[in-house]
């Protein structure tokens, strides 16, 4: 994901300390694990370096199932720094557990602390055993000795820091170094830099033998077809000489192969058969034995394939319940010449129905792969690639022909979960006539060989909706409410109401879900802890209903699962996200606010009418920093979640919403457009942001308060 570069924009904004903060407590900002990865079954102890205080942490959170993780306090920490409210960066250590089935890859972890659930962080889980770097490595006489195989994890803390590791290798054949550091940044609330590494194996006298910069994303995947036994520099900088003290990395040397893919990518719940894998190198494998857990759910699946009893990494597969398709052996495609002219098109031999999953890969370069489809006139169809998501090196161009090969539509990139990706999605496509149409899949560039597998997913273009939850964490005090604001993506034309749900709420926790009306594109949840709610967290999942009406006009029910989203500070102040795997809710010690209490929790607005309701604010005794009141989620007037009824809006001129100097006391006037439709009851909330820096904030909400529009 490529963040824009706005500094300068708004001046410079400090982060690491608490000079920037309104806040008198912030949740801790995990910033780096040191060493960065655990070892598939060991234990193992690490730093964890934050903003803001991890002082009194008491839980940890893994997402995935056999990675297991627990605080253990510095001897230095006292009971007292738990309470502290000035603490602007903060460390503690985490002793992690990995069962010996754990899946290799990266893994989100959060800290449950008294001032609630921190954001995510990022944890390597590897193969091979971790050897951490040692100070002032940076030039050959200093370069760190170390006998492979093992997990070289470091730093490049600073300018100009080049880490030198003197690798021994006492098995001579094909090795795969694979670095994993910009990937772990992505998630990270306050890291506005991000590092670019570029790895390279030398010489024990400097002479370069291979480098790779960006292969996975931005990080280097290294693979050496024949390395011979003796000694080697391995180097890890940045491409820029930049450092960050954050910038952590993991190198796994390894002389096991690296899978990065898998062959068909789609596989059926409950399926035991043996996959062909691709390791992004010169260390072919033959199909190997994977199987699916019956019952696993459609969507995206991680295994781990394994090589001589050992596990050759996790590798994501496509868990489809549709009817899997395999291209024939000789596909349907178009090649091009030995002597580089166009090749001969050629006739489609694999007729594909709706819904289905088709998996092939273009196993030469400038190869085509086409497909038939039947279709009725007016008969409308999705169509979805997977490919670079799921390892692929394919960059697919999709495309929809008529029967004398005239192009009718294609699609290229499309965005994910708010992050681009290389893979194709075509919301809907409608067939102009009865017949046949070639569906076609292509490499953008041309490119074809091994590693270019890809799932194609054809089904009706049936209306439906994506969900997306703002935040990933919801911090709660006893007797203190907040909202989750919930956007909709519509597709495929759906247009009605969508109803919200909530599950895994803390005890003491107790939620009010609302809903998106079909004239808008955001709802919240109202979540509220009892005055006696007792300490503690709980995963939550957040799912949309709505009905929908076939053809035939029967009534069905569909659904869909939010994705939470991580916010993410962007240099010069904007306001970002990134999809993360868990979204807590937490109940920890008082903060900022303590109440509010609101006029009326019913409005009730005539079009072109308006109604002011009157706020109080019970502040901490302590508490005298700026607040704001609304009604909806916004950053530099950017709504990130409005749930007010279209043609409703918050009256500048008649409120009062900023509130500095210890206030407690504001408004805001809600008005009604002449041309409103109606509405009746749309839970809206008041809600309190106290500023933790410039874009993140702590949100509290009133009791849930009703919007209707009366329309004669």
């Amino acid at each position: 994901m490529r963040f824009l570069r706005l500094a300068g924009l708004f001046g410079v904004v400090s982060l690491a300390g608490t000079a920037a903060a309104q806040t008198n407590n912030s949740y801790p900002m995990l910033m780096s694990l040191r060493p960065t990865a655990a070892v598939v079954g060991a234990v193992s102890e690490h730093e964890l370096s934050a903003r803001y205080n991890l002082a009194g942490a008491e839980a940890v959170i893994v997402s995935g199932g056999g990675v297991h993780a627990e605080i253990v306090p510095l001897e230095s920490e006292k009971p007292e720094d738990r309470e502290k409210n000035d603490v602007a960066a903060s460390k503690t250590r985490l002793r992690i557990r990995c069962d010996a089935d754990a899946v290799p890859g990266i893994r989100d972890f959060r800290v449950i602390t008294p001032h609630g659930a921190s954001t995510v962080g990022q944890l390597v889980v590897a193969r091979e055993a971790i050897v951490a770097e040692q100070p002032d490595n940076d030039t050959l006489e200093k370069a760190q000795s170390v006998t492979l195989p093992a997990t070289l994890c470091g730093a490049l803390e600073k300018g100009e820091d080049v880490d030198l590791w003197r690798i021994r290798i006492e098995t001579a054949g094909p090795w795969a170094f694979h670095l994993v550091a910009q990937r772990l940044q992505n998630r990270l609330h306050d890291m506005q830099s991000r590092v670019d590494p570029l790895l390279t194996l030398r010489t024990v006298a400097g002479q370069t033998i291979s480098a790779s910069d960006n292969v996975l994303a931005g990080d280097p995947l290294l693979t050496i077809d024949a390395l011979e036994a003796g000694d080697y520099l391995l180097e890890v900088r940045d491409v820029r000489y930049q450092g960050n003290v954050d910038w952590t990395y993991a190198v796994e040397a390894s002389p096991r192969p690296f899978a990065r893919s898998v062959h068909p990518l789609a596989v059926e719940p409950g399926a035991t058969g043996r996959l062909s894998l691709f390791t992004g190198g010169p260390l072919p494998l033959g199909p190997t034995p994977v199987s699916i857990p019956a019952g696993t759910p459609p969507g995206v699946f991680r295994v781990t394939p394994q090589f001589e009893g050992r596990s050759l990494g996790g590798v994501d597969v496509l868990v489809a319940a549709e009817p899997i398709l395999l291209e024939p052996a000789t596909p349907p495609a178009l090649a091009q010449a030995a002597d580089g002219s166009a090749a001969q098109e050629t006739t489609p031999t694999l007729a594909i129905g709706s819904p289905s999953v088709v998996c092939g890969d273009l196993d030469s370069p400038g190869q085509v792969d086409r497909f038939t489809l039947t279709a009725k006139a007016g008969e409308a169809f999705a169509f979805e690639v997977f490919a670079r998501r799921l390892g692929s090196n394919l960059d697919a161009k999709l495309r929809i022909l008529k029967p004398d090969g005239t192009l009718l539509t294609e699609a290229d990139d499309a965005t994910y979960q708010r992050v681009l990706s290389a893979d194709p999605y075509l919301e809907r496509f409608a067939a102009p006539a009865d017949g046949d149409f070639t569906i076609e899949i292509r490499d953008l560039h041309g490119r074809g060989g091994a590693g270019y597998p890809y799932a194609l997913r054809v089904g009706p273009a049936s209306p439906g909706f994506v969900l997306e939850a703002d935040t990933d964490k919801t911090l709660l005090a006893p007797g203190l409410a907040a909202p989750i604001y919930v956007r909709a993506l519509r597709r495929a034309g759906f247009s009605g109401d969508i109803d919200l749900h909530v599950d895994g709420l803390p005890a003491g926790v107790t939620a009010v879900a609302g809903r998106i009306l079909a004239t808008g594109n955001d709802g919240c949840i109202w979540l509220q802890a009892a005055a006696d709610a007792p300490p503690g967290w709980g995963n939550v999942t957040i799912t949309g209903s709505a009905e929908v009406s076939a053809a035939d006009g029967s009534k069905a029910t569909i659904q869909s699962r939010a994705d939470p989203l991580q916010e993410i500070y962007m240099p010069g102040g904007g306001r970002g996200h990134y999809p993360v795997d868990l979204h807590t809710v937490s109940v920890a010690k008082p903060m900022d606010v303590r109440g509010i209490t609101v006029s009326s929790t019913e409005v009730v607005l005539e079009p072109g009418g308006s109604q002011r309701l009157e706020i109080t604010v019970e502040r901490a005794p302590d508490y005298k920093g700026n607040i704001t009141l609304d009604m909806m989620l916004q950053h530099l007037e950017t709504p990130y979640g409005n749930p007010l009824p279209k043609g409703v809006k918050i009256d500048g001129a008649r409120s009062k919403t900023l509130l500095t100097a210890g206030e407690s006391v504001g408004h805001i006037t809600l008005a009604a457009a002449a041309d409103a439709p109606a509405v009746e009851r749309q839970l809206v909330p008041v809600t309190v942001h106290a500023t933790i820096n410039f874009v993140m904030k702590h949100t509290f909400a009133s009791a849930p308060v009703r919007v209707s529009v009366n329309r004669p």
